[in-house]
């Protein structure tokens, strides 16, 4: 299963309230911080997805809502008491600071390249955020 299915796999059942039954323990939080997470998760997603055929420019907007969307979770209170979050943030500060480090002339092909360890690192700092809560209805 590739890291990306697995994001979305465990946003899935963050969203649905991880009925899996697993004895993880989880953190309840309200709706609106799963959706910013979820968002949040998509962004990732679409950033990621972006194939070498893609124009900087496209690469750079998917970023900016990407970083939006992040920004949006480092400002939700529900999100960020839990322990998970903290590798989330360095995860994204290492991702944020090696992509405003391209030069505006990278291509998409380069910027993945460049970046590929960074946001391998925030994917899974995602994931284990998102796998640590339960969305409350």
């Amino acid at each position: 299963m590739t890291l990306q299915r697995g994001l979305a796999l465990a946003a899935v059942a963050a969203l649905l309230g991880n009925v899996s039954g697993s004895a993880q323990t989880t953190t309840a939080i309200p709706a609106a911080s799963c959706l910013r997470l979820n968002h949040t998760a998509q962004a990732v997603t679409a950033f990621n997805n972006l194939g070498p055929q893609a124009r900087s420019a496209e690469a750079r907007a998917t970023f900016a809502l990407l970083r939006s969307s992040e920004q949006a979770l480092q400002r939700d209170p529900a999100l960020t008491k839990l322990a998970a979050m903290p590798a989330v943030q360095a995860s994204w500060q290492s991702l944020d600071k090696a992509f405003s480090s391209l030069p505006d002339s990278a291509s998409v092909g380069v910027m993945q390249q460049q970046l590929h360890g960074q946001k391998q690192a925030y994917r899974q700092a995602l994931n284990g955020l998102i796998v640590s809560i339960t969305c409350q209805p």
